[in-house]
Parts: structure tokens; C-alpha cells; sequence
């Protein structure tokens, strides 16, 4: 028996969508940035792969049976994309990629604001819907002001690719300190009456795996940041 969330149907549409597009968006961000369609296809395939697999852990309830190991689940999916990236980073950027596309899928955030709709439906707590729904938005939100601003640009500003990472990143740490903090077991601190079901299919997806794919992004477009600024330094020097 899979344990469901009674979620509004706009939810589940709008999640799995998310989730469904997450290949081709990946492999778009390769293609569109001159870089290799195999490489792109390649990540956007075992991204696919890892969602089928997390919606089997969201649906059999695999993290709430662990007990207090379960706590673990969500930071290790948060984090595991983003190591691989680094550590073979030389791989994953043997090509430049468009900042665009990657600050792009930030737009995405938006989708984030499914926890208010089920915080109405009395299926998530408002001590962690606020936070993740507003914060998320406001991510999306300052996502595509950058792009519109640069549209005209050959290239985004450092500061404006810094200012949407630092948004996002400050947005995971308060989503996950609050989720964390409001769900039973011993770490809790906030003690809502509407007990915290977001693990649950399908909001569950959203932590366990369209969370750590916008994470996998932000390691993306720091690193290419960063490849740019080293290339630029290295220029000047020369």
C-alpha cells in the first residue's frame, strides 16, 4: 500500500511535469550552450533514472519507515548530485555552458508555490509552507528579472549570477530548516496542529528530487562562473 497525500490534482500536474521535463531541460542546457548533445543526454538520462527511483522511495514511504535515519535522506539527495558534479566537474564543463539555461531553470522555482495551495488544503503546516511557497517564488521571480534585464547581453553580469545563487541557496537552507524543524521525531521544534506530510507523494518530490536537480544547476553555474573568471584572470595576466 503507497501512502498519498490528498493533494489538489493541480499539484500532482504541476510536480510531475517538473519532473518529467527535467531530461530534456538538461539536455537543452548542452545543446543550446554548443556544448555536447551526448553529454547532455547522457546527465539528462540518469536524472531521469534517479526520479524514477526517488518517486518509487516518495510512493512506498521509504523515508518516514527508516525511522530517525530518515532525516538523513533528504540532506544526502540534496548534497549527492552536486558532489558527483564536483568531483568530476572537469567532465561536466569540458565545454563552456550558456548561464542562461542555467540560471534558467531557477524560473522553475515558481512551482514552489504548490505548498501554499496545499497548506489551504490543511495538508502542510504554515511554519514551512510560508517559507518554501514565498521563497521559492521570490527565487523564481528574481530569475527572470536577471534574464530579462540581460536579455540584450551577450553575457550576465557575475553580480546577478551571484545575486540568484545566493536567493536560491538562502531559500534551500530555510525550506529545509523549517521542514526539519516542524516533522516529527526528536529534532522537532515547532509543534504545528497540521502535522508536516510534504514527504508525502506527490509534494515529496519536490525535496527528494526537484530540489536537488535546482541544486545540481546552482553547482553548474557557479562553477562556470567561476571557469570564466579564472579564464579571465589568466588573460589578463598574459
Amino acid at each position: 500500500m503507497y501512502d498519498l497525500m490528498q493533494a489538489h490534482p493541480m499539484t500532482l500536474i504541476i510536480v510531475m511535469s517538473a519532473v518529467l521535463v527535467t531530461p530534456l531541460y538538461m539536455l537543452c542546457t548542452y545543446v543550446f550552450s554548443g556544448a555536447s548533445a551526448r553529454k547532455g543526454a547522457l546527465i539528462g538520462s540518469g536524472f531521469l533514472l534517479w526520479g524514477a527511483v526517488m518517486t518509487w522511495f516518495c510512493l512506498a514511504g521509504i523515508v518516514q519507515d527508516m525511522g530517525p535515519l530518515g532525516s538523513l535522506v533528504v540532506p544526502v539527495c540534496w548534497l549527492l548530485p552536486s558532489l558527483i558534479l564536483f568531483i568530476w566537474r572537469d567532465w561536466f564543463l569540458s565545454e563552456p555552458l550558456s548561464q542562461r539555461w542555467l540560471i534558467g531553470l531557477q524560473v522553475w522555482r515558481v512551482i514552489g508555490g504548490i505548498f501554499l495551495i496545499e497548506m489551504v488544503g490543511r495538508n502542510i503546516p504554515g511554519v514551512f509552507a510560508y517559507p518554501a511557497g514565498i521563497g521559492d517564488i521570490l527565487v523564481g521571480i528574481t530569475a527572470v528579472a536577471v534574464l530579462v534585464f540581460y536579455r540584450r547581453r551577450k553575457y550576465i553580469a557575475p553580480g546577478a549570477v551571484l545575486l540568484v545563487l545566493g536567493l536560491g541557496v538562502t531559500d534551500f537552507l530555510s525550506a529545509f530548516f523549517f521542514g526539519f524543524t516542524s516533522s516529527a521525531g526528536p529534532q522537532q521544534l515547532f509543534f504545528p496542529e497540521i502535522a508536516n506530510n510534504s514527504l508525502l507523494f506527490p509534494t515529496g518530490m519536490i525535496p527528494l528530487f526537484l530540489v536537488p536537480y535546482a541544486i545540481f544547476f546552482h553547482t553548474l553555474s557557479f562553477l562556470t562562473w567561476r571557469q570564466r573568471k579564472v579564464q579571465a584572470q589568466r588573460l589578463r595576466a598574459a
